[in-house]
């Protein structure tokens, strides 16, 4: 039978706090050895340090965690990992689980980097794991220069009450003593990479300043060759060197550039010559990850030239044989690839730019940044060309990789979308509700500043305190004041820089009011950056499929509705969406030399005579019996400048018309229009089409909002 001294102590002991024996004690809920190393190299030569994995398990079990692993079974699984075999880098068994897969990957890149050290996370957060077995405590976790990551990795371990073991011992953040220990280990970690990376980077500039690779990306064009050393290791050798088969193409793609004198011209005429550069050989697959050629876009030939690429090309330094590392310049440092004259010429050509004129500033239209192309694999966001007003899928014709897929006004778009959005939308019987969310917001934001002047009374009278107290004897005493001292510091800082949010009276909520209320028919009188801020907040994305003769567009709201709106499209008076394919422009080559135009316009449904001749004239074609008299041209007759006349004033014809009936290039039609500076009467001058549209209801789909500005 229980007295009284009995249950006072039983009491006692439930409620006084546990001691550091209990918060070390194991076994506790589950453990994970986690693994790591920063290199692969490493991994292959770390035996011992990569084996200290296997001796966890042994520790793990004689913790009291159950679990079938065996040490021997663990290296075996371990010299599998290090000889480069596929094998499962995750073992789980029991109560112990054994993550290798940042094997590898260096303790400075964070969780997003990292899947091993991702997946520990969640486990630690899911309150799964009771200890992290480490083979070198925190520095296997990170090693984090700036340290946030190594504390944030701390306090969650403390904020879960899962504790570290290592060889040495067990230790718990938990506990202010074991903090203090593991807190040592991040700053120590951090001091270690920080003098590494001063090393490193001195060896670095040394090497650069005597014109050597210092891993930097390799110039398309040039090799850096690698040998293995008396030790079995990999070197990567010092000086670049040509490599023929991309020499040959940046000579080509130069040629070319100094040819068009223009970056924007030239790209197209190489990607339809399908001028590429040749994916690497074997033996020299090792280049595929050095090469600065890992940047540019692929086909099934090898690496496409893009606008970037030829500009970098044509501003390289290194194609004539100089070396730039930073402020660093070494003539004759390797051999060159291109000839000087030609790389003068282009490098003037790619650094030359037209003045401009004052630039005007036109505010977003709307649904910007709310458009995208799904004609792709993967959707692509639309352009919005606010000072000319127009939209555009344009990002393959900026890298002169294809035509712009989609070029529209914004009157044949923006009027169905925002018609639909607004009809769609009926606010008034939320105005009241909405109004009062807002008084209540007010309410709340005069409480929380009145809190905040207080607290920042508060602590400006414990600083002041405080600061009474200095000048003590004892160093410890001292040393605690001035550290609260500083915490309350800190703490007052952030609140004095938080920005106070704008007052709300009375007037703004009367103004809220009328906004909702009137919504839809004083929608034109707001400036479009409000009403593309209204629709980003109501509306996820735009989805947008179209051919030339409509385009359908699918609304998807944030509250998970869909709405199609099918809008019939005009042939555009621009023919940016006309732009030769390739499988065009190899046809064009194969026919061009000795087929007849019946044969030539056949092949080519879609194109007239004039555009072909461009495109010809473009690859530098000829036709078989057919002699160019240089620098010459054909003369105008005064029968086909009247006809010009009738065609363009009377008739009202379009310039690609024209062209074909007089069988002239566009350019020659619109220089003569300049020429004899002929205009169109108004009635005949180009006229605004109106939108046509059809909308269809809404439909329900779960899960369809994305909730951010990029679709899934």
């Amino acid at each position: 039978m229980m007295n009284l001294e009995h249950i006072i102590q039983n009491i006692r002991k439930a409620r006084s706090a546990p001691g550091e024996e209990d918060l070390r004690s194991l076994p506790y809920l589950m453990a994970v050895i986690y693994g790591r190393a920063s290199t692969h190299k490493q991994v292959m030569d770390s035996r011992e340090s990569i084996m200290e994995i296997a001796k966890l398990v042994e520790i793990a079990k004689k913790d009291g965690y159950r679990s079938n692993l065996e040490p021997d079974g663990v290296e075996k699984w371990l010299r599998s990992i290090q000889n480069g075999e596929d094998v499962p880098r995750v073992i789980e068994d029991g109560d112990i689980v054994i993550d290798c897969r940042d094997l590898g990957l260096s303790g400075s890149l964070g969780e997003d980097k990292r899947p091993g050290l991702a997946e520990l996370w969640r486990r630690v957060e899911s309150g799964k794991v009771g200890a992290v077995y480490l083979t070198e405590g925190m520095s296997r976790l990170s090693r984090d220069r700036d340290r946030v990551l190594g504390y944030k990795l701390l306090k969650l371990l403390k904020e879960h009450k899962c504790r570290i073991r290592t060889p040495e011992g067990v230790y718990n953040p938990a506990i202010p003593r074991d903090w203090e220990n593991l807190a040592d280990d991040i700053e120590d970690s951090a001091d270690e990479m920080k003098k590494l990376g001063i090393r490193l980077h001195r060896r670095r500039a040394s090497k650069a300043a005597q014109g050597k690779h210092v891993g930097t990306p390799v110039c398309p064009g040039f090799i850096v060759k690698i040998e293995k050393g008396r030790d079995g290791l990999l070197r990567v050798m010092d000086y670049y060197e040509p490599y023929p088969l991309h020499q040959e193409v940046v000579i080509t793609a130069l040629e070319e550039l100094r040819r068009q004198r223009s970056i924007l011209k030239a790209v197209p005429v190489l990607y339809a010559r399908g001028v590429v550069f040749p994916f690497f050989p074997e033996e020299l697959k090792y280049m595929e990850t050095r090469s600065a050629l890992r940047l540019y876009p692929k086909n099934d030939k090898g690496y496409v030239i893009t606008t970037n690429t030829l500009r970098t090309l044509a501003t390289s330094l290194a194609l004539i044989g100089i070396w730039q590392w930073k402020d660093t310049l070494i003539e004759k440092n390797h051999p060159a690839i291109v000839p000087l004259d030609l790389f003068l010429e282009d490098y003037e050509i790619a650094t030359s730019h037209k003045s401009r004129g004052r630039a005007a500033y036109a505010e977003p239209m709307e649904w910007s940044d709310l458009l995208y192309c799904y004609n792709h694999d993967i959707p692509l966001r639309i352009a919005a060309y606010n000072t000319r007003k127009r939209w555009a899928c344009c990002q393959h014709h900026h890298l002169g990789l294809g035509a712009s897929c989609l070029y529209i006004e914004n009157h044949l778009l923006t009027p169905p979308l925002t018609s639909e959005f607004l009809r769609c939308l009926d606010l008034t019987p939320h105005a009241e509700a909405v109004l009062g969310t807002l008084k209540s917001q007010v309410s709340e934001h005069s409480m929380e500043e009145t809190k905040r002047r207080q607290r920042e009374a508060e602590l400006k009278t414990h600083i002041a305190n405080l600061k009474r107290y200095l000048g003590s004897e004892d160093p410890e005493r001292e040393e605690t004041y001035w550290r609260l001292i500083k915490e309350a510091g800190a703490e007052l800082q952030i609140l004095q820089q938080t920005p106070l949010a704008p007052r709300s009276t009375a007037i703004d909520l009367e103004r809220v009011k009328q906004f909702l209320d009137n919504l839809e028919d004083n929608w034109a009188k707001y400036p479009s950056r409000l009403r593309n801020h209204l629709l980003k907040l109501l509306v996820d994305r735009v989805e947008l499929r179209h051919d030339p003769s409509h385009v359908e567009c699918t609304i998807v709201w944030k509250m998970g509705l869909r709405q199609v709106v099918n809008i019939q499209r005009q042939r555009p008076h621009c023919n940016q969406e006309n732009y030769w394919s390739a499988e065009e422009a190899r046809l064009l080559r194969m026919l061009w030399p000795s087929a007849s135009w019946d044969a030539i316009l056949a092949a080519l449904p879609g194109r007239s005579k004039s555009s072909i001749c461009n495109m010809a004239f473009r690859l530098r074609l000829s036709r078989m019996g057919i002699k160019k008299v240089p620098e010459k041209s054909i003369i105008w007759t005064k029968a086909e400048a009247n006809q010009l006349k009738e065609l363009y004033i009377v008739k009202g014809s379009s310039i690609m018309e024209i062209a074909d009936r007089l069988g002239r290039t566009e350019r020659a039609i619109e220089a003569k229009i300049r020429a004899l500076k002929l205009r169109r009467p108004k009635e005949l001058q180009r006229y605004r089409k109106q939108a046509v549209w059809q909308a269809d209801s809404f439909k329900v789909v779960e899960g369809t909002c994305s909730q951010r500005r990029t679709p899934p």
